[in-house]
């Protein structure tokens, strides 16, 4: 809920918050496409190029690219705003994707943003790689 024209929402508050990865070929065309059209949703619409913070009234929501996919994480003051705002995302990127059959997995966030998943993503990069032995 919005006081005086500015957000009551406390972008440090983490409780409410979600992450993602999701597997993609050309993962800044993405980025554009999934934000732009939610964009005019935003109080306030961050970066550009590989990463997009859009702040809401009752939260936050950040889409990065990196090389192979993309990463989401929002966080709401509730759980039901987070929930909104993780439909909003997936919306967009259904909308972005010519992808017929997109699986999107959230995990619970903990501590700053893509923590979870980046730890996801580098256990499973380390376990198939073999060991170096010199």
């Amino acid at each position: 809920m919005a006081t005086n024209g500015r957000s009551t929402f406390k972008a440090e508050t983490h409780r409410n918050a979600a992450e993602s990865y999701i597997l993609a070929s050309n993962p800044c065309d993405l980025v554009e496409q999934i934000t732009l059209p939610i964009s005019h949703l935003a109080r306030r619409v961050n970066g550009n190029g590989t990463e997009r913070t859009l702040v809401f009234d009752e939260g936050k929501a950040i889409v990065r690219g990196f090389e192979g996919g993309l990463l989401l994480w929002v966080c709401a003051s509730t759980l039901v705003v987070r929930h909104a705002l993780q439909i909003l995302l997936e919306s967009s990127l259904f909308l972005a994707t010519s992808e017929k059959r997109l699986e999107i997995s959230w995990y619970p966030s903990v501590g700053k943003p893509f923590a979870v998943v980046e730890g996801l993503l580098f256990c499973d990069a380390s376990q198939r790689r073999p060991p170096n032995n010199g």
